[in-house]
């Protein structure tokens, strides 16, 4: 089976998304694989077809999701938080679903925690290269850290509200709450 084929990606897409609408409902654990193909409206051969099991389905949506966001900053090379917030967003409107299953407050922490970790790397590759720092101090840190999860709670909170902010204001807002960050990071260049 030809894993770039058209079909075999619009019937994982659709697993997929059933997964995670009965994910926001429930436990993995008491997701039943009858549940999930039903939902996904296709036959438990074509599941097993793709996936050993849930846990192996879950895995691979979060494998996945790494690998993409890994991509996603790692590719952008512009040092520009508003090219990477216009990736970001996109992604995000392209796989809401997954990612509200993924980034939501009941998900999984190790997830999210590499999400954090790929930003992080990002905006400290992105501070250096503007502020032409070599040396990221113990506060700049505290602020990025500070950036990101207040970055990751903004996202979420979209995710939660079904995308309903507009995705360009969103775009704005995350542009606005960047350059008021970097008003930050100046004051702690300049204090060193």
């Amino acid at each position: 089976m030809n894993k770039n084929d058209r079909r075999v990606k619009k019937t994982k897409k659709a697993i997929q998304n059933a997964f995670a609408e009965l994910m926001l409902e429930k436990r993995i654990q008491d997701i039943t694989v009858q549940e999930l193909v039903d939902k996904a409206d296709i036959h438990r051969a074509t599941f097993y077809s793709h996936y050993h099991d849930i846990y192996d389905l879950y895995e691979q949506i979060e494998s996945d999701m790494i690998s993409e966001f890994s991509s996603i900053m790692k590719n952008d090379p512009t040092h520009s938080y508003e090219n990477l917030f216009d990736t970001l967003i996109d992604y995000i409107c392209n796989n809401s679903m997954l990612c509200k299953m993924l980034l939501n407050k009941k998900g999984n922490r190790s997830f999210q925690s590499h999400v954090f970790s790929l930003l992080e790397e990002k905006y400290i590759q992105i501070y250096i290269f503007e502020e032409k720092q070599a040396v990221i101090t113990e506060e700049i840190k505290y602020l990025i850290n500070y950036h990101i999860q207040g970055c990751i709670a903004i996202l979420s909170h979209w995710l939660e509200n079904g995308l309903s902010y507009p995705k360009e204001k969103m775009k704005q807002l995350m542009i606005n709450v960047d350059n008021n960050m970097d008003v930050l990071f100046v004051k702690q260049t300049q204090n060193r």
